[in-house]
């Protein structure tokens, strides 16, 4: 399976998204993780997009195949800015690719991860970064999110913990 990543305009991901699920060979969709929202007496975990304005495309056909199948539906797009390539490189490798459906649920949301702190680090007990904790980077337990170090977009992303005893 190869992963492809679109960049939209603003606002315009979910209708493409639907646009996309349409076409035959192809699995469209935004990810998602969920977030510590506060505000004065309501505390939740709020699900916001990973990455907003990009559209993740995952299809059984290689670079080749899927620019021959796709090129002109691609031009056709509203909305469709650009479909992201560098130089004979996936936009997404194979380790990107496992690391991120390791964090993904069922439906490409990254649920918040129960844990605790052992000599200044986070532990993870039950949630996607169980086995993941050498890749925190920095932890914030104020605002209940640990920050991981990958090598998608800007290198970083955060994902939502909650500490136990």
């Amino acid at each position: 399976m190869y992963w492809y990543i679109a960049h939209v305009k603003a606002g315009q991901a979910s209708k493409l998204v639907g646009s996309l699920n349409k076409q035959e060979d192809i699995e469209a969709f935004v990810p998602k993780k969920e977030q510590w929202y506060r505000a004065r007496d309501k505390r939740t975990y709020v699900i916001k997009e990973l990455y907003p304005d990009y559209v993740f495309i995952k299809s059984k056909l290689n670079k080749d195949k899927f620019d021959e199948k796709f090129k002109v539906f691609f031009r056709t797009i509203e909305g469709l800015i650009e479909l992201l390539d560098y130089k004979d490189v996936y936009p997404l490798t194979l380790d990107e690719q496992s690391f991120l459906e390791r964090l993904f649920d069922g439906g490409y949301v990254i649920k918040h991860t129960l844990g605790n702190i052992i000599n200044s680090r986070f532990n993870a007990i039950k949630g996607p970064l169980i086995g993941l904790e050498d890749r925190i980077i920095k932890l914030n337990r104020h605002d209940r999110f640990v920050t991981l170090d990958c090598k998608i977009f800007n290198g970083k992303f955060n994902v939502a913990i909650e500490m136990v005893d």
